[in-house]
C-alpha cells in the first residue's frame, strides 16, 4: 500500500473509529464491531429455567452508566458543529482518495483497506466494487468483513435485492460475529422498509443463531476483534419471534422464542449485563398481545390545561414513543411525530410521546418536578406526556426511542426501537399500521 493511502485510512480511522456502518442508516443497529462485554462469571444456575447471573460486576455498572452517552454519540444529530466539521473533513479526504484509486492497482490487505476507505467516504459504488474484488480474489482473512461492506454499500445505493442476496450468501459461511452483525443489519433494514423478507431472512438464520447462542461466552469473529455478547445475540435471535408475532403467526413465534430460551439453558452462567438485556427483551416480547399497562402520566406538554392521560378511546390505533430526557434525537423525532398526529387525526390515530427523567423519583406523584427546562421549552405544544422513570422498566427499554403501537382495543401489537424516519410520509410507523390492519383483516377482526 502506498504511504498516502495508508495515511488517509489511519486518519479516517483515528477520526471516527468504525464510523462506516453508523452512518449507514440513522436509527438502525448497524453491523459494526462492538466493544467486548465483561467476561461472564461462573456462578451456576439455581433453576433449570434460566442461568442465574452473578452479582452485577463493575464492568456492567460502567456500561450501564455509559449507555446514555453511547446513545447520544451514536447519532450524528447530537454531534457538535466542530465534531461534524472534523468528520466532514475526514470523509472528504477518504472520498477523494477513493476517487483517485483504482481497485485493479491493489490486492490482498490493501484492496480490503480501499473498500473500507471508500465506505468511510460514503463513496458506495467504489466501496462495493473494491469489496467484491477482494472477495473474488479468494482472500479469506477479511472475506466476511468485505461482504459486510458490500451489503451496506448496496443498501445505500438502494439495491436491496442484491444486498439481501449477498446477506443470504453470508449465511453459507461459518456463523461468526461479522455474519451475525450483518444479518441483523439486513433484518432491520428490511423491517424498516416494510419488506416481508425480514421475516424470511430471520427464519433462514434461526438455526445458526440458536446454535451460536447455546455456546458460552460472546460470539467472536473468525478474524478481527468483533464480538457479539450473549445478550445481544439473544435479542437478535428473538427477532424471529417478534416478526412472527407482528405478522400474526403466534404459534411460530412461540416456537422461535422457545428455541432461543432452550439455547440459553445450555449455558452454565450468564453475566449480569447480558441477563439484564435478556430480561428486557423478554419483557417486551411478553407485552405483545396484552393491554396497555398503566403508565401514570403526570403532565401533558401540549397545553397548560391539558389533562395528562392517554385517551381510553384508542381510536383506530394509538402510537406511543417512550424516551429519556437526555435523548436529543428522540426530541427531534417528536417534531415529525406531531405532524403525523395532525395528519392522521381524522382516523383517528392517537400519538403520544412518553418522556421520563432517569433522575426522577419512582413515584408518579413526583414525576412532574423533574422535567428539565430545555425539554419543557422544546416539547411545548406537542402531544408529549411526562411519565415516571419506572415506565422504562415496564416496557423493557433497551434503546431509544421505543415505539409501542396499540390497536383499537388498547392491545399492544408492536414494540420496538424506531428509526429516525419512522413518522415521515410512508415511513416505518405507517408500514407497521398497514401490517396491523392486514393481519387483523386476515383474522376477521
Amino acid at each position: 500500500m502506498t504511504g498516502a493511502l495508508r495515511a488517509r485510512i489511519l486518519f479516517a480511522g483515528a477520526l471516527v473509529a468504525a464510523v462506516v456502518m453508523p452512518l449507514a442508516l440513522p436509527g438502525q443497529a448497524p453491523p459494526v464491531p462492538a466493544p467486548p462485554p465483561p467476561p461472564p462469571t461462573d456462578q451456576a444456575p439455581a433453576s433449570p429455567q434460566t442461568p442465574v447471573p452473578a452479582r452485577e460486576p463493575p464492568g456492567a455498572i460502567y456500561k450501564d452508566a455509559m449507555h446514555p452517552l453511547e446513545v447520544v454519540r451514536a447519532s450524528l444529530d447530537n454531534w457538535s458543529e466542530a465534531e461534524l466539521a472534523a468528520l466532514a473533513v475526514g470523509m472528504q479526504r477518504a472520498r477523494e482518495a477513493c476517487d483517485a484509486a483504482r481497485p485493479d492497482d491493489y490486492q490482498g490487505e490493501d484492496l480490503y483497506d480501499l473498500a473500507h476507505l471508500c465506505a468511510f467516504g460514503q463513496d458506495w459504488s467504489p466501496a462495493n466494487d473494491a469489496a467484491l474484488k477482494y472477495v473474488a480474489s479468494r482472500e479469506v482473512l477479511h472475506r466476511t468483513q468485505a461482504l459486510a461492506i458490500s451489503v451496506s454499500a448496496l443498501v445505500h445505493i438502494n439495491a436491496l435485492d442484491l444486498a439481501l442476496a449477498t446477506t443470504r450468501g453470508l449465511l453459507r459461511f461459518p456463523y461468526d460475529a461479522e455474519v451475525a452483525y450483518t444479518v441483523r443489519y439486513m433484518k432491520d433494514t428490511l423491517e424498516h422498509a416494510g419488506s416481508p423478507e425480514a421475516l424470511a431472512l430471520a427464519g433462514e438464520e434461526h438455526a445458526a443463531i440458536v446454535q451460536a447462542l447455546s455456546r458460552p461466552g460472546p460470539l467472536k469473529a473468525a478474524s478481527g476483534d468483533t464480538t457479539v455478547s450473549t445478550g445481544a445475540l439473544y435479542a437478535s435471535a428473538m427477532e424471529l419471534a417478534f416478526l412472527d408475532r407482528f405478522a400474526g403467526n403466534s404459534d411460530a413465534a412461540a416456537a422461535a422464542a422457545a428455541d432461543a430460551d432452550a439455547a440459553l439453558q445450555k449455558l452454565t452462567a450468564v453475566s449480569a449485563e447480558d441477563q439484564q438485556e435478556i430480561d428486557q427483551v423478554r419483557t417486551q416480547y411478553h407485552l405483545l398481545g396484552t393491554h396497555l399497562p398503566n403508565v401514570h402520566p403526570t403532565r401533558m406538554l401540549q397545553s397548560a390545561g391539558a389533562r395528562p392521560r392517554i385517551d381510553p378511546n384508542f381510536g383506530a390505533a394509538t402510537v406511543l414513543v417512550l424516551f429519556s430526557d437526555w435523548c436529543i434525537e428522540c426530541r427531534e423525532l417528536v417534531k415529525t411525530m406531531t405532524k403525523f398526529a395532525a395528519v392522521n387525526g381524522h382516523a383517528p390515530i392517537h400519538v403520544y410521546g412518553l418522556l421520563y427523567s432517569e433522575d426522577s423519583p419512582a413515584g408518579p406523584q413526583d414525576a412532574g418536578k423533574v422535567l428539565h427546562a430545555v425539554n419543557e421549552k422544546y416539547l411545548a405544544g406537542t402531544p408529549t406526556l411526562e411519565v415516571p422513570a419506572q415506565t422504562a422498566q415496564t416496557f423493557g427499554v433497551v434503546d431509544y426511542p421505543l415505539g409501542v403501537v396499540l390497536d383499537k382495543s388498547g392491545t399492544i401489537r408492536f414494540i420496538g426501537v424506531l428509526p429516525s424516519h419512522a413518522f415521515e410520509e410512508n415511513g416505518y410507523i405507517s408500514k407497521v399500521l398497514q401490517r396491523m390492519s392486514a393481519t387483523s383483516a386476515s383474522k376477521g377482526n
